[in-house]
């Protein structure tokens, strides 16, 4: 039983459906193997969404395309009997941001006071009401935009509020701003859970949104305490999570806030920053597929 890592919509489905009354066959096809399903144990599964199409594909058909594809991909989930990690049904269900600040309150983290809406009026007078400078974020985060491009956090200045209107066609999140000493990235695999300080507030550009300067921050290896480390994991087991990468801000005080998860987030960046072993925890999980079922 080998692990399977899908990399690339290039790659070939087949299911076998003729001798449906006897047998029921499916393969895989990628990078010149060709791969039976039902010799996978374990699938390190990253994006369910389809890529790669050609470029003149477009409009309907690219979107007729997208879906046709989506729906054999999904097939994988319900036929062999293999660990996910993470189970595509988790994982859909686990990138819902609004969804993971309710998992997050109720498993006892504090969040930042958040709204999700179109309604510009709304954001006005929950900006009105802040305490502190409002800043926003996209509800998901496109894997199709072009190279160097990302929707990261913004601040959401005088002259955004005043263009507000814009929202109204595509609900956002918007969040009171939480000072910070320094940020968390979290990789959990199982109960296996690795935390590494990421010092953002020592970078100009990086205070807000540390993501676009991930190359040029300092990292350090820290222990979490026991009762953060208590919630990540039953925040995980209520979503079904095996992998997951959390993001939290250490405010000043020494308080925990709990901002998102990313259930197929990267990790080799800092695993190569700090020597966390987070790919040896990775194949571990992957290789003994009846510890995780």
């Amino acid at each position: 039983m080998r692990p399977l890592e899908y990399r690339s919509f290039s790659s070939r489905l087949c299911f076998d459906v003729s001798r449906f009354n006897s047998d029921f066959g499916a393969e895989f096809v990628s990078d010149g193997r060709r791969i039976d399903l039902a010799s996978i144990g374990s699938v390190w599964w990253q994006w369910d969404q389809p890529a790669g199409f050609p470029a003149e594909l477009a409009g309907e058909e690219k979107r007729f395309a997208e879906t046709e594809s989506q729906i054999a991909l999904a097939a994988l989930t319900t036929i062999g009997k293999f660990l996910w990690i993470n189970d595509p049904k988790c994982e859909r269900a686990a990138r819902s941001k609004p969804a993971q600040l309710f998992v997050a309150r109720e498993v006892g983290f504090e969040i930042p006071r958040t709204i999700v809406t179109n309604d510009p009026d709304e954001v006005r007078r929950f900006v009105a009401a802040s305490q502190t400078q409002t800043i926003y974020k996209g509800l998901s985060q496109a894997r199709d935009l072009e190279p160097g491009k990302a929707l990261f956090t913004g601040l959401l200045t005088q002259e955004r509020i005043a263009d507000l209107d814009l929202i109204r066609v595509t609900p956002g999140i918007f969040q009171e701003r939480v000072q910070k000493s320094h940020e968390l990235r979290v990789t959990v695999v199982g109960t296996r859970i690795f935390s590494a300080k990421i010092d953002s507030q020592a970078h100009a550009k990086a205070t807000l949104d540390w993501r676009p300067f991930l190359q040029d921050l300092e990292y350090e290896v820290v222990d979490l305490p026991p009762e953060v480390e208590a919630r990540i994991l039953a925040f995980m087991n209520t979503f079904g999570l095996i992998y997951g990468a959390f993001d939290f801000i250490v405010t000043p005080e020494g308080r925990y806030v709990f901002l998102e998860v990313n259930p197929s987030g990267q990790y080799m960046w800092v695993e190569c920053a700090t020597g966390l072993e987070i790919t040896m925890a990775l194949a571990d999980a992957l290789s003994e597929p009846c510890r995780y079922e």
